[in-house]
């Protein structure tokens, strides 16, 4: 959060603060010309300046939202008595109305830090980064979920690529179409419906529709997970496309909390695709679970065909297809390993606490012709997935293939994504572990861009053959 997104808080409680002491002296701001800020009338009129300079800051720079409504409505009575203190008024009630503007500044700046409009770190490679997003439609395919099924299944696709040099920077929001999102966050957390409106603010670190460096480039596919978003692991993405990968990731439709089309359609998760568990039989739950990761896995297929056939202009002729990269978390890690064990061209395959058990069987005894690494958070360790992805990893070893699970101890299965980092109540919350998420994430990316980098481009060593030190994390053995 950046000092002026709270420039009017901060100058209301100055302010007010110096108003207040005057008012405690002389009871009234009815006081001669030369005195302190807020007190008489030269310093009213200072005062006054003050709270309408960053009035001006917070609207042009930063924007309004519902955190700064308590010091804008305790700011605006504070005002009224400043400029008739300027202008020689007596002015009644100071110490009542300077003391709640006091309480407004606090209650602003409280909120402020709850629910911030947090900036993304900046990605660490040497390129800017560039993004755009396409409608993949897929005739081939008949869209099982949704209020109404049947038609083509339908993705949103959005593409992180290293930019050229030239790129003025000019952050889109990190969040697409947030009016549907927002208000369905907050309806989960149990918040009214405006409290997660800051959110649509927060600004990315990509340009839209920049122009990228010449290619080849090499790719990465990115999934998220049940109820995830394409969004949700957007650092990761900036931090790989800023050292030259191109990065995709779609809203798997009906999959995701929301899927937001460019024309502003907003489909919400389709609650029957995946059944809380226990809710339904266990067969069918099964069921379930395993058409959510085909339908997942087959997602990545279209993007793989999309990359191929038809990608966006901005990367046409830009694409190293021959070798790529397979990522994703919880439904899209199982999704990911799915996919690979059908396309040659998967290189390598990284799971942020992968769900396996639902990956179709024939996979989980033969495993996939490509290198695994499966990234474990503490809570996922108890779980029955625990035994299945022991298992995958266990094949894979005696086939002689590259594997390893790296434990990260004191984080949680929301870690590996951009949702704790909002507010730092999150792990008040639950929705972090006790290792920052920060830390999680670093450690993630860094496992990753490493992984790929041998695997997918035959550069650098190989982390899972090194000492882990150096990347945080705590590489096991399987069995």
């Amino acid at each position: 959060m950046r000092a002026l997104d709270i420039a009017l808080p901060v100058a209301l409680a100055v302010v007010a603060a110096g108003a207040l002491r005057t008012a405690r002296r002389r009871r009234r701001l009815h006081m001669p010309v030369a005195g302190r800020i807020g007190s008489g009338a030269g310093g009213a009129l200072v005062g006054l300046l003050v709270l309408a300079s960053a009035a001006v800051l917070q609207s042009t720079d930063s924007g309004w939202r519902w955190q700064l409504a308590p010091a804008v409505l305790t700011a605006l009575p504070l005002g009224v008595i400043l400029l008739m203190r300027s202008v020689g008024r007596t002015a009644v009630l100071a110490r009542t109305i300077a003391s709640v503007a006091i309480l407004g500044a606090l209650l602003s700046l409280a909120l402020s830090w709850a629910l911030p409009v947090r900036i993304l770190p900046l990605p660490d490679g040497p390129h800017a980064v560039g993004t755009t997003t396409i409608v993949v439609r897929d005739d081939q395919r008949i869209e099982r979920y949704g209020p109404a099924p049947g038609g083509a299944r339908e993705i949103v696709v959005q593409f992180w690529y290293p930019a050229s040099a030239d790129t003025v920077a000019e952050p889109t929001p990190l969040i697409p179409q947030p009016a549907a999102l927002t208000g369905l966050g907050a309806a989960e957390l149990g918040l009214p419906r405006f409290a997660l409106g800051h959110l649509r603010r927060i600004p990315s670190n990509s340009t839209r529709d920049a122009e990228a460096i010449d290619g080849p480039l090499p790719v990465a596919l990115l999934a998220h997970g049940w109820t995830g978003l394409r969004t949700l692991h957007t650092d990761l993405a900036e931090q790989l496309a800023s050292n030259g990968w191109v990065v995709v990731a779609a809203d798997h439709r009906y999959g995701a909390l929301v899927t937001t089309f460019p024309d502003g359609r907003a489909d919400l998760f389709d609650e029957a695709a995946l059944p809380e568990f226990g809710t339904v039989p266990d067969e069918v739950y099964a069921h379930r679970s395993r058409q959510l990761i085909a339908t997942f896995a087959d997602d990545l297929l279209t993007m793989v065909g999309t990359l191929e056939h038809d990608p966006p202009a901005v990367l046409e002729g830009r694409l190293q297809l021959d070798r790529i990269g397979f990522l994703g978390h919880s439904t899209g890690g199982g999704a990911a390993i799915a996919a690979c064990a059908v396309e040659p061209r998967c290189a390598a395959v990284i799971g942020f606490d992968p769900w396996v058990e639902p990956v179709d069987r024939a996979v989980q005894r033969q495993g996939i012709d490509a290198p695994l690494l499966s990234l474990r958070t503490q809570d996922w360790v108890e779980r029955p997935n625990e035994v299945a992805l022991q298992a995958l990893h266990g094949v894979q070893r005696e086939a002689g293939r590259s594997e390893g699970i790296v434990g990260l101890d004191g984080a949680l299965h929301g870690d590996f994504t951009l949702l704790g980092a909002l507010s730092p109540l999150a792990r008040i919350l639950g929705l972090t572990g006790e290792t920052p998420g920060v830390e999680t994430r670093a450690v993630t990316m860094t496992w990753t861009t490493e992984f790929l980098r041998h695997h997918v481009q035959d550069a650098g060593p190989d982390p899972l053959t090194r000492s882990p030190h150096g990347h945080g994390g705590r590489l096991e053995s399987t069995p």
